[in-house]
């Protein structure tokens, strides 16, 4: 009896970047292990939380990206949450008093880019709405509750990402109509 092999080989280069990850890992590994030892013996801020948080958003951006929700939305919007998080913890533990405009002003690049990203490629990117609809709702409450917390500090970009979380909110609705409450029952559908 003869066996039928029915699985590919696999290819040179994914076996190459597995051993390129097997490898990385153990310098990765050290740097989060030492980091903090190293802040702790020095003393002062905690810019350690810093580094590891920039170590993950590497880690998880360019070395181990998502094999389920790898697409162009999803990772623009990855990239944007972490580099929003990355700025309020620079902000938090380093030196404040910035991140309340730099991170709308983030995250409105961020709403364009993925409105821009949906509104190029509809019919492909319309099964991608999910994630770009989590942004939208996280800009609309964080421009609610920054205006309402932040009243003394002039809040132009607060007000600005929450008007582009809106109008692109309303843009998909206007666009994809009916199939905008189709997409959503798709995502949400319970039996």
């Amino acid at each position: 009896m003869k066996l039928k092999i029915t699985y590919p080989p696999v290819e040179k280069r994914k076996l190459q970047r597995r051993h390129f990850l097997r490898i990385i890992r153990w310098p990765v590994l050290f740097a989060v292990v030492m980091s903090p030892v190293v802040n702790y013996i020095i003393g002062g801020k905690a810019w350690s939380l810093i580094v590891l948080m920039s170590i993950y958003m590497a880690w998880s951006l360019v070395l181990s990206p998502d094999l389920v929700e790898y697409n162009r939305i999803s990772q623009s919007i990855k990239l944007i949450s972490f580099s929003c998080s990355l700025l309020a913890m620079i902000d938090f533990f380093l030196s404040p008093g910035w991140a309340i405009d730099v991170v709308p002003i983030v995250c409105f690049g961020g709403l364009v880019i993925t409105g821009v990203l949906f509104f190029t490629d509809l019919d492909r990117q319309k099964q991608n709405m999910l994630p770009m609809l989590f942004l939208i709702v996280i800009a609309i409450l964080g421009s609610i509750v920054g205006v309402s917390i932040w009243r003394e500090k002039s809040g132009w970009p607060l007000i600005i990402m929450g008007a582009t979380a809106g109008l692109l909110l309303l843009a998909c609705i206007i666009t994809l109509r009916g199939e905008f409450l189709r997409e959503l029952k798709k995502r949400f559908h319970v039996k």
